[in-house]
């Protein structure tokens, strides 16, 4: 294992990294202070509509977004979607108490709603950057630098929004949302693409290889494009979209039963579901920033397998366990096993597919992380009363092994 810092000391990594650092972390806080505000001034029945309106952009632009973040480019849909959050959020938080307090539930439903399109499009960019960014060699890592913005945002957010808003209240809050976005929009300002990847990603892609590309690969760790073929006619996208929409409906599920284990397994309180999610978020963060400095010795195909094969097997022991202590430590492991994961996965579909295809593809992994969600919870819903919590808990590990092991046997994936 070798490690480098030299993600971190290039330019235009960590003006990404810093802005989308601030900006998560605001996000993340908005997030929760407005379930807060809906839970204490209207109604906690409201919650469920609230975060399904949130979730409804991405899946309405599930065919469309990648189309139109290739038609205004990466960079500019970057720059552009924080922007028009950021006035949005600073409008919405300057004029709240003179206009919109009186009309809050409705402001607070069209607020998510045109914040989560915006967010939708800025998902599907953030994540085909780094393929366009002028050293190929560092994509991997600035994936997983990217990735541990989002996964810092769930950790830090909550708490600092729990910190802020007795204090700031909720037009506060918007407003330190909205100018977080503007500042994260001109440090994305300064970044510089390839000069050889223009803006906007050409239609087409030519039918012949270079010889270059071949004898001289940019990055020996990347999967060069497939000449003339679209992502839904590669079967090795086909099947990892497959497998990494199965993986998010067995994996919801734990998040959503923290609670539940809680109280019924460790008979334990609030500070004890705080302890476990902020353990399995830890793992998450702390896996992406060691990916964002280590390269590896293994292949990226072999390390999404083993991490997906740890995940399952801490999944599986934590739904066993009756040890808070040792639940925590299966949890922080269970988080950092899933960034190796996800890093890898992400990192595939941004140098498999051919260069027009990777919005597109990104749009559908970016829906598939956002549908599983209701998908996964009807299905718990409908089974929590007939099956108990350790026998769930069991056949989604064992799901999850099971995709790890069809994985394994993919030899295309193994060899990437």
């Amino acid at each position: 294992m070798k490690f480098s810092m030299a993600v971190f000391k290039d330019q235009n990594s960590s003006r990404l990294f810093v802005g989308q650092f601030i900006s998560q972390i605001c996000d993340k806080m908005m997030t929760l202070g407005l379930v807060w505000v809906i839970s204490q001034e209207q109604s906690i029945q409201m919650i469920p509509w609230f975060l399904a309106i949130g979730a409804l952009p991405h899946l309405l632009l599930a065919g469309i977004g990648g189309k139109l973040v290739q038609r205004i480019g990466v960079l500019r849909t970057l720059i552009h979607t924080d922007v028009l959050r950021g006035i949005i959020f600073l409008l919405v938080g300057l004029l709240w108490l003179a206009y919109f307090k009186h009309h809050s539930l409705t402001t607070l439903f069209i607020l998510t709603f045109v914040s989560n399109l915006l967010g939708a499009l800025f998902n599907i960019a953030v994540f085909t950057l780094p393929g366009l960014m002028p050293k190929k060699e560092l994509v991997p890592q600035l994936t997983a630098m990217v990735d541990s913005c989002f996964s810092l945002g769930t950790v830090v957010g909550p708490a600092i929004s729990a910190l802020l808003y007795p204090w700031l209240g909720l037009s506060g809050l918007l407003v330190l949302n909205g100018l977080s976005y503007l500042l994260a929009a001109g440090l994305e300002g300064g970044i510089r693409l390839d000069p050889a990847d223009p803006e906007t990603v050409p239609e087409t892609v030519p039918e012949t290889v270079p010889e270059t590309v071949e004898s001289e690969p940019a990055n020996a760790d990347m999967a060069p494009a497939i000449p003339g073929r679209s992502m839904f006619a590669d079967p090795l996208i086909r099947f990892m979209l497959s497998a990494f929409f199965l993986m998010n409906l067995a994996l919801t599920p734990l998040m959503a039963l923290l609670p539940l284990f809680v109280q019924t397994r460790f008979a334990g309180n609030l500070a004890m579901l705080a302890a476990f999610e902020v353990s399995i978020g830890m793992g998450m963060v702390a896996g992406s920033l060691l990916l964002s400095v280590a390269e590896f010795p293994l292949k990226r195909g072999k390390r999404a397998i083993a991490g997906l094969s740890a995940v399952s097997l801490l999944y599986l022991f934590f739904g066993l366990n009756h040890n808070p202590v040792l639940a925590c430590l299966a949890l922080a492991g269970l988080g950092l096993a899933l960034a190796v994961v996800n890093v890898s996965l992400l990192t595939l579909f941004q140098s498999r597919p051919a260069p027009a295809d990777v919005p597109v593809v990104m749009s559908w992994v970016n829906t598939i992380s956002i549908g599983a969600l209701p998908i996964s919870m009807l299905m718990v819903g409908s089974l929590i009363e007939k099956i108990d919590l350790t026998k769930m808990t069991i056949c989604l590990a064992l799901g999850l092994l099971t995709i790890s092991l069809a994985t394994a046997f993919y030899r295309e994936f193994r060899e990437i």
